[in-house]
């Protein structure tokens, strides 16, 4: 089947055309949309956790009604809810209720700007078998992270993932989301995660893309920050033929903040399309960009990058950093920072540092006894390093390693 999408990851405010960065339109040949079959909830201690609005969409919606539960349970608010997959936990809430909770969370967050902008969003609302929702309620500390894992194989071809994060006033909840497929099948993931933090509360998301070079994924965010509120991201970027990636955060709140970490590796033809955009909003609200990344061979990447101060954002900051490791004439490397300014009393950064590896580091790591080839594999494995030590799963680390490991294994000149 066809994918068209215009209007794709587009610039708040547009440049010139020619330099082919504003927006972009994916026209694509992917495979049919089927359910996704496979239970995704590697977590399953969540289960246990009956103040927790929890549930995953199996392809047919978020479903609260059990089937060992009457449907009248108003009657008996003490009622232990509990399904292997189709759950919502909240304490002492009929079913009733979890449905009105689930509903207006939805509407609540169905109207935030995301990243990759609104035909995206649109075509995973429309289109999506599977995904997450859970809500945290006030004041509950949800340390152990919540897994999933999305394997794309000859029977799961596709994965177009829904997703709510609602994390209420004093909470914390982390989440790793695990994108991977089998070499050879043509598979494709488009994903839409809706964040809301409220008051002084922490969303912890790591999203880990490592598919095969025949897939192609997309990756939307959409996210709201209230007062104290903070969100922390962890976006790697490393496989798939073709990778875009957005996320739009309003800070709404005063000293609401965000944190991105983004690990991108291109090689052969990969193309890599990135669209943050931060609104500040909330008075000494923080925004902070850091992305590394390599690229070798005809690979090509574009990173639009705005961080915009609107009126009442006083004593806010936003800073944006790249660093590029380039290891090809034949690459593109597009790069567009921009900040927009309403209020006086701002502090906006960008800084880009985009070349070859440091001769002076190639020479040291070179004395102590390796290759020039070798020196650079480890050096761009060590650029990677910041962003998988967020990671809260020593294997998930290891697996992202010897990812990375195999691609460079491949390679036999940089």
């Amino acid at each position: 089947m066809n994918l068209n999408i215009e209007q794709v990851n587009a610039l708040p405010v547009r440049t010139w055309s020619w330099l082919g960065i504003n927006d972009r339109t994916i026209e694509e040949e992917i495979p049919e949309i089927l359910p996704y079959k496979k239970d995704p909830l590697i977590t399953k201690d969540i289960n246990n956790e009956k103040d927790i609005l929890f549930t995953i969409n199996n392809g047919s919606g978020y479903k609260v009604e059990l089937d060992n539960v009457a449907a009248d349970t108003d009657k008996n608010s003490n009622v232990n809810y509990k399904d292997m997959n189709n759950s919502i936990y909240y304490t002492d809430v009929s079913n009733n209720m979890k449905s009105k909770y689930l509903e207006s969370t939805k509407e609540k967050v169905s109207s935030i700007p995301t990243g990759m902008g609104e035909n995206t969003a649109n075509y995973i609302k429309n289109n999506n078998n599977t995904g997450l929702f859970i809500r945290i309620p006030s004041g509950k500390k949800y340390k152990e992270p919540i897994f999933l894992e999305y394997d794309l194989d000859e029977e799961n071809k596709t994965v177009v993932d829904l997703n709510t994060i609602y994390a209420e006033e004093d909470s914390e909840v982390t989440v790793v989301m695990h994108y991977k497929s089998k070499k050879g099948i043509p598979a494709f993931h488009s994903g839409l995660t809706y964040l809301f933090a409220e008051k002084n509360a922490i969303i912890n998301l790591l999203q880990i893309q490592l598919l095969s070079e025949d897939a192609l994924h997309l990756n939307d965010i959409g996210a709201v920050i209230e007062n104290g509120g903070v969100i922390n991201l962890v976006h790697t970027e490393l496989g798939g033929s073709k990778a875009y990636n957005g996320c739009k955060a309003d800070l709404k709140g005063s000293n609401s903040k965000i944190n991105i970490e983004t690990i991108y590796f291109g090689d052969k033809n990969r193309s890599i399309d990135m669209n943050y955009v931060m609104n500040h909003y909330g008075k000494n609200s923080n925004s902070q960009i850091h992305v590394n990344g390599a690229l070798l061979d005809q690979s090509s990447k574009t990173f639009r990058g705005t961080i915009d101060f609107k009126k009442g954002a006083a004593g806010s900051i936003g800073q944006e950093e790249e660093y590029n490791l380039l290891f090809s004439p034949q690459i593109r490397n597009l790069t567009a920072p921009l900040i927009l300014c309403e209020e006086e009393n701002v502090e906006g950064k960008h800084g880009a540092n985009s070349g070859k590896i440091d001769e002076n580091k190639l020479f040291y790591m070179m004395s102590r006894g390796l290759d020039e080839l070798s020196a650079k594999k480890l050096m761009i494995e060590a650029a990677f390093r910041p962003a998988m030590e967020q990671i809260p799963f020593t294997n998930l680390q290891d697996q992202i390693s010897e990812y990375v490991k195999e691609r460079l294994n491949n390679i036999e000149s940089i």
